[in-house]
């Protein structure tokens, strides 16, 4: 069997793999995270006058000592969640930043600056942990879709091409128009397949849900996805190479 090869697919896989990676340990660390400070009491380290978020701004100038709570979430969201491997190379803020943008910017005050945390900021902590592990679990899953429709495609090209190119033999050795005509009708069944592939793959993309994904489109999660690779739907575009590959099989036919 003749071999073949899906460029883009390839690397459009090997992305999708390096992606899934992170947010897997991405998970893992706010797993671990909310572990650990399940083990805090915050009540006994709560001061009789709390400082709110908006008065925690205020008074940075007077760099409150941290409470012992405030401390812990600090030191074990650094060993955590800022240990995932690829952090630096992706993120490289500070920790304070990257726990604004996780759990709030409110919380982050409260943790980093006026080093406090009350039990109702307690719980805010825990809920927002419980959504960052919510909205990467959602977000593997999409990524496991995505590489499961790109590995159908990729399958489905390698079948294509390999029956193409022995077509293409075929025709070479061809002697009679009713052999070529025979050819071209197996061409035409593979030419009906591609494109009935590459129907599938556009309707993945458009009818693709990322309601569940804050921030994210349709549209824009393949930009990001694939923004290292030389076309925005790799998919597509190794589908348009096969499908060019059979047109130019089927143009011999007519020769």
């Amino acid at each position: 069997m003749p071999e073949t090869h899906q460029p883009r697919i390839e690397r459009a896989l090997a992305l999708l793999d390096r992606e899934r990676t992170y947010v897997t340990d991405e998970r893992a660390a706010f797993d671990r995270f909310r572990a650990r400070i399940a083990r805090l009491d915050p009540s006994a380290a709560t001061p009789t006058n709390p400082v709110s978020a908006g008065d925690a701004v205020a008074c940075v100038g007077t760099a409150p000592r941290p409470d012992p709570v405030a401390q812990a979430i600090q030191r074990t969201y650094e060993e955590t969640v800022l240990a995932v491997p690829h952090y630096a190379e992706e993120y490289g803020e500070p920790a304070k930043a990257n726990f604004a943008a996780e759990l709030g910017p409110e919380v982050a005050v409260q943790v980093f600056e006026a080093g406090r945390v009350t039990p109702p900021v307690y719980e805010t902590i825990k809920s927002a942990t419980e959504q960052a592990i919510a909205d990467r679990t959602t977000y593997r899953e999409t990524l496991t879709t995505e590489r499961e429709s790109l590995e159908t495609v990729r399958e489905g090209l390698d079948e294509y091409e390999s029956r193409a190119a022995e077509l293409g033999a075929a025709v070479d050795d061809s002697t009679t128009s009713r052999q070529c005509e025979a050819i071209d009708d197996e061409l035409a069944t593979l030419e009906a397949a591609c494109a009935d592939l590459a129907a599938t793959r556009q309707t993945l993309l458009h009818d693709r849900t990322t309601a569940n994904l804050v921030g994210i489109t349709a549209e824009s999660l393949v930009r990001f996805l694939y923004a290292d690779c030389d076309a925005t739907c790799p998919a597509l575009a190794d589908i348009a190479d096969c499908l060019e590959t059979i047109r130019r099989q089927r143009e011999r036919c007519l020769r």
